[in-house]
């Protein structure tokens, strides 16, 4: 351990029974929407999925150069804020562990600032019980990194100031074993350069991550948010606007960012991926950051040597809100890529088609969702396959072609989406593997 680092500790230790508290009961950034509505990244035109993933991308926009905001109000004394660097900030941070609540919440009083550069928004619903603590902003400094609690008129208003660097004036503060500070003030400043490869830890492979990320502590939503990392993958499809599928060839994983976020990246083409490591709704995953661009990495996906997997089957694990036993047999649906066998139909909704797979073949179609869902079928969640009501619409989705009056039996790779909240499963097919089953 450092010295500096190492005499921090000690000071802040010695110091936790005067300035740390535990919050109130109440917080004026408390979110009270349910668990479903956190942000439009399911791509189900027809209204009945609901979301999963982090990303607030339909904020509004505001001038991130405004000089200064009021965010969450704080029990800390009106004091002239310390100067320190996001690492020296983490370990006042950390030591709040030995006052956190029932919920991982404690904060300290004392005053700090930091100059940082803003890497990302993360929009969930993190809140546990009488705590609100949905809005994070992910900052880092030459020296490491740290969250930032805000409220959520400061994470619209800095939505186009990603890549800008702020000063930041907070309190201390830990949330579920991970540092942060709640945020007081910010303003802009100068800028500063940080190279995220000297802070971004690496990992050998996706499983390393899963791994890691299944370690984590998790709020009574399956939410945490955790360390930068770097690993080198290939990008493999979009399955929303906001979340794109990667593989190493072994293993998968979704990555979350803006609703642009696609547009950094080519099909099929490798990457070296910086991001944060996060757990959304049991669902582990990584939030982009930075990528640079790789040699193609060798990977050919035989569908004859993955696992596979029935609708009936998949539709035995789900997510249990406020329900921290639902890992790992939730999240280890999304560690690797799976085959599916079956047939080709549709569910209705509006006069609008959409795509469902199941296990046994039928020949009519399913009137409502819920039909579909009773009969266990993986509703797909590519987004041309989802709300079709013109013949181009339907000419645009390949699975059109095998929903005829004879059964045709398919088999296509796929990455379950999400056990969306009006329990059915969801999933993302590599549709350019589909293949008939003779």
């Amino acid at each position: 351990m450092k010295i500096k680092t190492f005499k921090l500790l000690t000071i802040a230790l010695a110091l936790l029974v005067s300035s740390c508290t535990v919050p109130e009961t109440s917080d004026s950034s408390s979110d009270t929407s349910p668990v479903d509505t956190i942000s439009d990244t399911s791509n189900d035109s027809s209204d009945d999925t609901s979301s999963d993933t982090s990303g607030d991308t339909s904020s509004n926009t505001s001038d991130s150069s405004s000089d200064n905001s009021s965010s969450d109000s704080s029990s800390g004394t009106d004091t002239t804020p310390e100067a320190l660097s996001i690492e020296e900030i983490r370990v006042l941070s950390l030591a709040c562990e030995a006052i956190a609540d029932s919920d991982g919440v404690g904060t300290s009083t004392q005053v700090v600032e930091f100059t940082g550069k803003l890497l990302a928004r993360l929009d969930a619903i993190t809140t546990q019980r009488n705590y609100g603590n949905r809005y994070k902003l992910l900052f880092v400094d030459q020296t490491g990194y740290i969250y930032v609690k805000a409220d959520k008129i400061t994470y619209d208003k800095v939505e186009s100031g990603i890549n800008n660097t702020y000063r930041i004036v907070g309190n201390p503060s830990i949330y579920a074993g991970e540092a942060e500070v709640v945020l007081k003030n910010y303003y802009s400043a100068t800028a500063i350069d940080v190279n995220l490869s000297t802070l971004a830890e690496e990992v050998e492979s996706i499983a390393e991550v899963h791994s890691y990320i299944s370690s984590l502590r998790l709020n009574v939503k399956g939410i945490a948010f955790s360390k930068i990392i770097q690993f080198e993958a290939k990008y493999i499809g979009k399955a929303a606007n906001a979340v794109l599928l990667f593989t190493d060839g072994e293993n998968a994983i979704y990555l979350h960012g803006d609703n642009y976020v696609g547009n950094n990246f080519t099909l099929n083409a490798s990457y070296r991926l910086f991001a944060a490591a996060t757990m959304f709704n049991f669902r582990p995953g990584v939030e982009f950051l930075e990528r640079s661009s790789i040699d193609d990495l060798d990977i050919t996906l035989d569908i004859s040597e993955l696992p596979t997997i029935s609708g009936s089957e998949l539709y035995n694990y789900k997510y249990e809100v406020d329900e921290n036993a639902t890992y790992p047999n939730y999240s280890s649906k999304f560690t690797t890529l799976m085959r599916f066998e079956g047939y080709v139909n549709y569910y209705y909704k509006n006069g609008e088609g959409n795509v469902v797979l199941m296990d046994a073949f039928r020949s009519d179609t399913y009137g409502t969702y819920q039909n579909a869902a009773d009969a266990k079928t993986i509703f797909v969640n590519n987004d041309n396959c989802t709300g079709l009501y013109s013949e181009y619409d339907y000419s645009r989705c390949p699975f059109d072609e095998y929903f005829v009056a004879e059964p045709v039996k398919i088999e296509v790779i796929f990455m379950p989406y999400l056990w969306n909240t009006n329990k059915y499963w969801q999933g993302f097919f590599l549709t350019d593997t589909i293949n008939v089953v003779e």
